[in-house]
């Protein structure tokens, strides 16, 4: 009889925790960060572990009885990674993410192409975002996400009401810009 059994809490609580990692570093509009690369090496190596076991088991007819009888536990971290694989795919932690921070965003935005005084923004949080600055160019205003870059571009998002935004030119570099939903657009620093 083989010594190893069902995935118990260790590896399926593992899981769990670096299934959530992923869908929070797969939340950011236009970017993830490249925290999520050691994070997915974690779940590569949880995954070895899980398929290492179960062959031992299925390649052993005396233990194939244990996996029949535990298939809800050997089923857990398949299901767990093909969940957030079609979360992430589909879009959705960043898209339910979004959804649950743009009114927030829309308010400031409004605020600010109206000219009120107190909408001037730099770094703070908005919604369930840290933004670094956020600035007015137009009927447009430019918010700059904190964290979930790549360390290396800035992005975040664009309120523009009246279509695709035109931006101002800078001189480090070009923005690069595309349709996200409603009057949202998002950008990214282009080298």
């Amino acid at each position: 009889m083989s010594s190893i059994g069902a995935p118990g809490f260790p590896l399926i609580g593992s899981l769990t925790v670096v299934a959530l990692l992923l869908l929070y570093g797969a939340s950011f509009p236009g970017g993830v960060s490249l925290w999520v690369l050691p994070v997915l090496l974690v779940a590569f190596v949880l995954g070895t572990v899980w398929l290492g076991r179960l062959a031992v088991k299925l390649f052993n007819p005396a233990a194939r009885a244990d996996v029949r009888r535990n298939l809800p536990r050997w089923a857990a971290p398949p299901a767990i990674g093909l969940l957030v694989l079609i979360l992430v795919l589909a879009g959705e932690p960043a898209r339910s993410r979004f959804a649950l921070s743009e009114q927030a965003f829309e308010r400031v935005a409004r605020s600010a192409v109206a000219g009120d005084a107190d909408w001037k923004m730099r770094s703070g949080t908005l919604g369930s975002f840290d933004i670094s600055w956020a600035e007015r160019h137009g009927n447009t205003v430019r918010f700059a996400l904190a964290g979930g870059g790549d360390v290396i571009h800035a992005h975040g998002l664009i309120w523009s009401p009246y279509g695709k935004p035109s931006l101002p030119e800078e001189e480090e570099y070009e923005p690069y810009v595309e349709h996200y939903y409603g009057s949202w657009y998002l950008w990214v620093e282009s080298f």
